[in-house]
């Protein structure tokens, strides 16, 4: 069987994510309307922002307790924004088969530092990954194809394949030499997997 080095996105993939339970439990939090919480986050650009590692955790902190008046519990806010996954079970299996096989798995995916926390912590599936690009580390994130050809390089000589929900993303991967296929069911990956002799 060959050997492959094989990247996961972990959004949508190997955790299903919530945005609007994050903007709505942070809204209870801090006491802020909805929509402010969600458009501080998505239409301002802070959330990019805070995905690229350009901005931390303590000035996320520091922001939303200005914002609210009020000094917000720093673990409290973490619970808040980091606990809106829940697991994709039916792909867990194939993790754990690809992982017995001795591929190399890395996850590679736009996160932040408190959800990469928050999900590494309360889901082990991410613990079975060998290693991590993430868009808060590297400081860029997917479609950019400097983390596909950041990728491409950890793969070295081996196979590389990668999946994501996000066609565009797929897209981008493949013009930059990542063979990678769009996620959509847990049997078609595993079909895909076997297509190619990683499973």
């Amino acid at each position: 069987m060959t050997k492959a080095t094989l990247f996961f996105d972990i959004g949508n993939v190997l955790l299903f994510f919530s945005h609007e339970k994050m903007c709505r439990q942070v809204a209870d939090l801090t006491t802020l309307p909805y929509q402010r919480v969600h458009d501080f986050l998505f239409k301002e650009g802070y959330g990019i922002e805070y995905e690229m590692g350009t901005v931390t955790t303590e000035s996320l902190h520091r922001h939303l307790s200005q914002a609210s008046d009020q000094t917000i519990d720093f673990i409290e806010l973490l619970k808040a924004a980091g606990d809106i996954f829940e697991s994709n079970e039916e792909i867990i299996p194939i993790i754990e088969d690809l992982k017995s096989q001795g591929h190399r798995l890395i996850l590679l995916s736009n996160t932040c530092e408190i959800h990469f926390n928050y999900a590494y912590s309360h889901y082990p599936i991410l613990r079975n990954f060998d290693d991590r690009i993430l868009s808060y580390e590297v400081n860029m994130r997917k479609p950019d194809k400097a983390i596909y050809q950041k990728a491409l390089a950890m793969a070295q000589s081996t196979p590389s394949f990668y999946v994501d929900d996000i066609s565009e993303y797929v897209q981008s991967a493949r013009k930059t030499g990542l063979d990678a296929i769009h996620y959509k069911t847990p049997q078609k990956l595993r079909e895909e997997l076997c297509k190619r002799g990683f499973l």
